[in-house]
């Protein structure tokens, strides 16, 4: 999945947020004199020195400022100044499909949800488990990769190392194979025209058929491991879903324990569509900055 970035730092009087090169970022500066327009290529700003932050003690902040003490999420954290802003900002990495899973809790398809399970097809799966808003990352920030569970053809191998991933069965790459034809280079890409071209080609209906049901398939494992209230689509699983629904719901269906099917978790689109990695990231950001070490900070920092 494509990674992002979500940029909160210290409290602040601007900000701004972009998506460059494929990287989503929302920052938040410190000292900033005024708010940067959105869509302004992040590498063509004046920043003075990117500085990673140590993991104790007080925060590296470039051109000879003086560091102040931060929260522990800034600990690894990369600190940038900004010379004609006067501006200083953090980014913490953070995964799209996890920030979108955020976005969908918050102010989305799941609004309301105490546990929810958001999936997104690009190239692969990847997906986001939150409860009451908030999703489990893991020990290491790396939850969420559901595409490399083996719910696939344990014939073919993944690039990242396992058999039988279930990246290699939901995404352009298995439509390929389904139409016996090479692997594309943009999985993304080749699906979006065999779904342009279904509605007047069987052998694409046949193929996305089969997808459909490996997607509804393994999201019926999930529910069984996750116990989700909802379940939402994002990127072009809902497109899958509805390129052959009923493939797709019997799929589910079989893959659900019995206790579940009486009143299967529901299985929605995502309302934020593409944005909704930006819109994860945003959230996360105000999150950040409005947490109580970041008000105390603003408190300390008024108070001298």
């Amino acid at each position: 999945m494509v990674r992002a970035t979500s940029v909160p730092a210290f409290p602040t009087d601007g900000g701004w947020r972009e998506r460059v090169n494929g990287v989503y970022a929302t920052s938040v500066g410190a000292r900033c004199s005024s708010i940067t327009a959105a869509g302004t290529n992040l590498s063509s700003r004046p920043a003075t020195s990117v500085t990673e932050a140590p993991r104790k003690g007080r925060s590296p902040l470039p051109s000879g400022r003086s560091g102040g003490s931060f929260p522990a999420a800034y600990r690894g954290a990369l600190f940038f100044s900004d010379r004609l802003r006067d501006c200083i900002y953090a980014l913490l990495p953070g995964n799209d499909a996890t920030l979108a899973g955020l976005a969908e809790a918050r102010t989305g398809a799941a609004v309301g949800a105490g546990a929810a399970l958001h999936l997104m097809v690009e190239v692969g799966i990847g997906g986001a488990f939150t409860v009451d808003g908030r999703p489990s990352t893991g020990a290491h920030g790396a939850a969420g990769e559901y595409g490399h569970q083996p719910y696939g053809d344990r014939s073919l191998f993944c690039p990242c190392g396992a058999r039988g991933c279930w990246d290699l069965a939901v995404d352009g790459r298995a439509l390929a194979r389904h139409l016996g034809a090479p692997a594309p280079a943009d999985p993304r890409a080749y699906a979006r025209r065999v779904l342009d071209r279904a509605p007047g080609d069987a052998a694409a209906r046949r193929a996305l058929a089969e997808v459909a049901a490996a997607l509804g398939a393994g999201i019926g494992a999930l529910v069984n491991v996750h116990d989700p209230d909802t379940v939402t689509l994002g990127g072009l699983a809902a497109p899958l879903r509805a390129a052959a629904p009923q493939r797709f719901a019997a799929a589910y269906t079989d893959g659900l324990m019995a206790f579940h099917r009486g009143q299967p978790p529901p299985v929605v689109d995502a309302v934020h569509g593409d944005d909704g990695a930006l819109h994860g990231a945003a959230i996360l950001a105000l999150d950040e900055v409005t947490s109580e070490a970041a008000l105390a900070g603003w408190s300390a920092r008024a108070d001298r």
